[in-house]
C-alpha cells in the first residue's frame, strides 16, 4: 500500500479515536454533574418542618383551664379568639380562679383540667406532697410595672417602711406575690412579723383597698393601671426590681395523673398556646384586644397597661431563679429539682 494511503488511514483512525474520546468525556461530565447535583440536594439541610401532630385525635376534646384575670393569662384568651385550640381539635373553656392553690384543689377533683400557676406555688405544693403537680407550659415573664405594692390614694403611707403593723393583701400567702412583698419589706428593714397578711383575689383588691379592708395590696396589672388612672390607688413600690427583675411569674400546671392519661391532649394544648405566644411577640396589641373581655377593665383604660412578655418555651435557667428565690424567702425548705417538676414541651 502506498505510504500516503497509510498516512491518510492513520490520520482518519486518529480523528475517529479523538471523536470517541471527546464523546466519552462529555458523557462522563454529564454523569458526574447529575450525580453531584443529586448528592448536593441530598446533602442540603432539610427545610424546617412543623411539629408532627399525632395521627390520633386528643383523648379529651373539651377541657377547662383555670386562669387569673390578669395580663399573665392573655395567651389563653388569644388562642381561643384566634381559633388555635380549635385547629388542634380542642374546645377550651377558660374559667376564672381566685388563685393557684385553689386551682390545685379543683384539678385534683376534676373540675379543672389545667390551670395557671405561680411557679413558687407549684414548688410549694409539690414539696408538701399534697398531689404531684407539673408545670406543662410557660405563660408570662414580668417586666417593670407588672406588680407593685399600692395603697389608697388618700393614704398617708408613702414608703415601704411605713407598712409596719399594716394589713396587706396578697393573692396567695404561699405564692410569688408573697415573695415579692417579703423582698420589699426586707429592703425597708421589716419582716413578716411586722405586718399582717390576708388573702384577697386579684380582681377584688381594688375594692378591698378602697373600702379600707386592707391598708395596702400587692397588685397585678391591669388593676394597677386602672386603679391609678381612676385615682383610686397610689403605687408605693414596684415589685419587679432588684432580684425580681424580668422574672418568669406564671405558667400552666396540671396533675401528673392527668398528664399520663392525656398525652395527645396536652401536646395539642401546648402547640396552640405557643402559637398564641408567638403571635403576641410579633403583635403585642393582641393582649390589649383581649383584656377587656376577661378582666372587665374598660377598653379606654387598657392602652396604658404595662405588661411583660409571653415566652413560648420555658427557660429552665430563669425558672431556677424562681426556685432559688422561693428557697431564699422560705416558701419552700428544700432546693427544687426542675427535672421532677417541668414536663417536656412546656
Amino acid at each position: 500500500m502506498p505510504e500516503r494511503d497509510l498516512a491518510a488511514r492513520a490520520i482518519e483512525t486518529h480523528q475517529r479515536r479523538r471523536r470517541n474520546l471527546m464523546a466519552l468525556t462529555a458523557a462522563v461530565v454529564v454523569v458526574i454533574t447529575v450525580l453531584a447535583a443529586t448528592i448536593g440536594v441530598r446533602a442540603l439541610p432539610a427545610e424546617p418542618r412543623a411539629a408532627a401532630r399525632p395521627s390520633s385525635p386528643p383523648e379529651q376534646s373539651d377541657i377547662v383551664v383555670g386562669v387569673l384575670p390578669t395580663v399573665e393569662s392573655a395567651p389563653v384568651f388569644v388562642a381561643v379568639s384566634k381559633g388555635y385550640f380549635k385547629e388542634e381539635g380542642l374546645t377550651v373553656q377558660p374559667r376564672i380562679i381566685t388563685g393557684p392553690a385553689a386551682a390545685a384543689t379543683q384539678i385534683a377533683s376534676g373540675r379543672l383540667d389545667l390551670a395557671q400557676t405561680e411557679y413558687a406555688t407549684a414548688f410549694s405544693m409539690n414539696e408538701m406532697g399534697l398531689e404531684e403537680f407539673k408545670i406543662v407550659s410557660s405563660l408570662y415573664q414580668a417586666a417593670q410595672g407588672s406588680f407593685a405594692v399600692v395603697v389608697d390614694s388618700r393614704s398617708k403611707i408613702r414608703t415601704a417602711a411605713e407598712l409596719k403593723r399594716k394589713k396587706i393583701a396578697v393573692s396567695d400567702r404561699k405564692g410569688l406575690g408573697s415573695l415579692m412583698l417579703a423582698a420589699i419589706l426586707k429592703r425597708a428593714g421589716l419582716s413578716w412579723r411586722d405586718v399582717s397578711l390576708t388573702e384577697v383575689p386579684s380582681a377584688n383588691m381594688l375594692v378591698a383597698v378602697a373600702k379600707g379592708q386592707v391598708d395596702a395590696a400587692l397588685m397585678a396589672e391591669p388593676f394597677l393601671t386602672f386603679g391609678r388612672e381612676k385615682g383610686l390607688t397610689r403605687i408605693v413600690e414596684d415589685a419587679m426590681t432588684h432580684e425580681f427583675a424580668n422574672l418568669y411569674t406564671a405558667g400552666i400546671m396540671t396533675s401528673d395523673k392527668w398528664i399520663r392519661g392525656h398525652p395527645r391532649t396536652l401536646a395539642a394544648f401546648q402547640r396552640a398556646l405557643a402559637k398564641a405566644q408567638r403571635l403576641i411577640a410579633s403583635d403585642p396589641q393582641q393582649v390589649r384586644d383581649v383584656l377587656p373581655g376577661y378582666t372587665k377593665i374598660p377598653k379606654a383604660r387598657v392602652a396604658d397597661v404595662a405588661f411583660g412578655s409571653y415566652p413560648a418555651k420555658l427557660d429552665l435557667t430563669e425558672l431556677q431563679r424562681v426556685a432559688d428565690l422561693a428557697l431564699a424567702y422560705e416558701a419552700i425548705t428544700r432546693p427544687v429539682d426542675l427535672r421532677n417538676v417541668v414536663v417536656k414541651g412546656g
